[in-house]
């Protein structure tokens, strides 16, 4: 019934008022003719109230004056009567148009960076360096090559191991993997501690020098000493050791995956063409005579200056663009489908971060949907691994 009336509304319909003596005899022919009424209301003998569409009231012309009855309109509802009143006023309307259309504007523009995952890189050389590729406030969305973007940060920044870029409104989300460095080694004749190097819950840990500090089953934070090189036993002298040996503990990964639910895929023919151009300083101006007659096509330029001899170079260049031809094919994914393809994205993303003696144990996931028909999928990975690290131990410290 709700949907029933929503509908009419949007259709739009009208409250009339019929008064004569043969009102039974009107509606009879009114629902002869496909005219219906609803809500309808006696007032008294000669008189009604009822509800009939627009198209409805349209007709009831005819029948009015067959069976000789005034109908009177009392009241007009609806979407069609609204946007009338609204688009009398054409200010109003104007402005709506101009406020929707600047913030859509507005909206098609980056205009916060976010850099997330550094450590030891400064947000702010990450921030300069995505700058020199696009990337920066202000820039125009449609005009960013995420997956672009990614592998020129990659190939700059030797220190990075995976970057992703996620488009959220008008944020630039940059997430971002630092290479891990490996310790320097110490020396088995100089004493050390073994210490955790990340945040977990001690699952197994297996001594082979030195003396354990915690057990199966503690929450352990970076920096805490887990195998101590200063080893204490009753009745004997205390002795300073290399400590060794394996401590496996719960750790967690959160990484966040951006996947479109609309999906599009470009399949090339074979088929080619090329357009020749000639920049002289700022101009370009087109050398071949045909434009590219394909619909749909990729595009590769190669760009050679005419002279370039050591530090002598000309002005003018000859670019050359070739034009694939290739098939679009557009599907739209289920969600389920699309939060497990992210899954498995950060899945593989994951493996390449992690030494592969490392164990992934279980994950969780949580998605929210976002605009531009895409979602966003967090996946929280548990593993299993050795957060042991050499630290050596300071003796003259200690016998101060």
């Amino acid at each position: 019934m709700l949907a029933v009336r929503i509908w009419n509304y949007l259709k739009g319909y009208v409250i009339i008022k019929v008064e004569g003596i043969n009102l039974e005899r009107f509606i009879n022919l009114a629902i002869t003719n496909n005219i219906y009424f609803w809500d309808i209301e006696r007032v008294n003998f000669t008189t009604l109230k009822a509800r009939v569409s627009l198209k409805g009231y349209k007709h009831l012309r005819s029948i009015r004056k067959r069976i000789n009855c005034m109908v009177s309109i009392l009241e007009k509802r609806g979407c069609p009567f609204l946007l009338h009143r609204i688009f009398k006023r054409k200010a109003l309307v104007a402005g709506g148009i101009t406020a929707v259309l600047i913030m859509y504007f507005l909206t098609s523009f980056v205009w916060v960076v976010e850099v997330q995952g550094n450590e030891r890189i400064p947000g702010e050389r990450i921030v300069r360096e995505l700058k020199a590729f696009g990337l920066k406030p202000g820039a125009f969305k449609p005009f960013i090559d995420t997956r672009e973007v990614e592998t020129k940060l990659l190939i700059e920044m030797d220190q990075l191991v995976w970057v992703g870029i996620n488009i959220l409104g008008t944020r630039a989300v940059v997430d971002i993997v630092e290479r891990t460095e490996a310790p320097p080694l110490i020396d088995k004749s100089v004493p050390c501690n073994i210490v955790a190097k990340k945040d977990g819950i001690i699952n197994n840990i297996y001594v082979y020098q030195g003396q354990a500090a915690v057990k199966s089953g503690d929450t352990i934070k970076v920096g805490q000493v887990l195998i101590n090189g200063v080893v204490e036993e009753p009745g004997k002298p205390i002795r300073v050791v290399h400590a060794m040996g394996r401590v496996e503990a719960r750790t967690w990964y959160q990484l966040t995956e951006e996947q479109n639910l609309r999906l599009v895929t470009r399949e090339r023919t074979g088929q080619m063409q090329r357009g020749v151009f000639i920049r002289v300083g700022g101009n370009t101006f087109r050398f071949s005579r045909k434009k590219c007659a394909f619909q749909n096509y990729d595009t590769e330029t190669e760009t050679r200056r005419l002279i370039e001899w050591r530090n002598i170079t000309s002005p003018v260049e000859l670019i050359i663009e070739k034009y694939y031809e290739v098939i679009v094919e557009e599907e739209f994914l289920p969600v389920a489908a699309a939060v497990d393809r992210a899954v498995k994205k950060t899945a593989q993303r994951l493996t390449g971060m992690l030494p592969q003696e490392v164990e992934i144990t279980d994950r969780r996931v949580k998605y929210i949907e976002t605009e531009n028909q895409t979602i966003r999928v967090d996946v929280i990975f548990e593993t299993l691994e050795d957060i042991g690290l050499e630290e050596r131990i300071n003796i003259n410290h200690r016998e101060d």
